[in-house]
Order: structure tokens, then sequence, then C-alpha cells
């Protein structure tokens, strides 16, 4: 699936990555990747590459089904832990 510029944008926050590093991985502009986010157009292949480069990070990107949206799933392990605990 091609993951719309919302769900790459909320990829990136999700594994806490730099928009310059991101775009080094993709090898693609800061530039291209700031329109990504901003939802301004770029090239097929400038999209499909940060994908790319997001999904070797250890993103899974969901495809929208009849009873819920897209979304972004992160590989175990790879999210950060939350540094504090909520007591019941």
């Amino acid at each position: 699936m091609q993951a719309s510029y919302d769900l790459l944008r909320a990829a990136r926050v999700l594994l806490d990555m730099s928009a310059v590093d991101l775009a080094k991985k993709a090898g693609v502009s800061k530039r291209s990747l700031v329109r990504i986010e901003a939802c301004e157009p770029v090239g097929l292949e400038t999209s499909m590459r940060v994908q790319k480069a997001l999904e070797q990070e250890g993103i899974e990107f969901v495809p929208e089904t009849e009873a819920r949206g897209p979304g972004v799933f992160v590989r175990k392990g790879i999210a950060r832990k939350v540094g504090f605990q909520i007591e019941n």
C-alpha cells in the first residue's frame, strides 16, 4: 500500500527520528521531506523512498478496512519505553 503523507509524518514521529535523518536514510532532500509533511505534492518515487526507509526502520503501514481507517504499526522492540508508570 502507498501510505498517505499524514501516515509518513506520523511514522517518523513514532520512531523519534529527525527529518534530517529520515531524508538521509531515504536518499531525498530535506526540503522534499518538509513538503511531504506539509501535505504538499512531491513525486511518487520520492514518497515511496521515504516510505521504504520508514519500513526498514520498523514501521508497518496498515491499509484501511471497512471498520477502521489506515494506520501505522511499530515493530516490537522499536518504540521507546515510556519513562514513568501509571499506578492503578
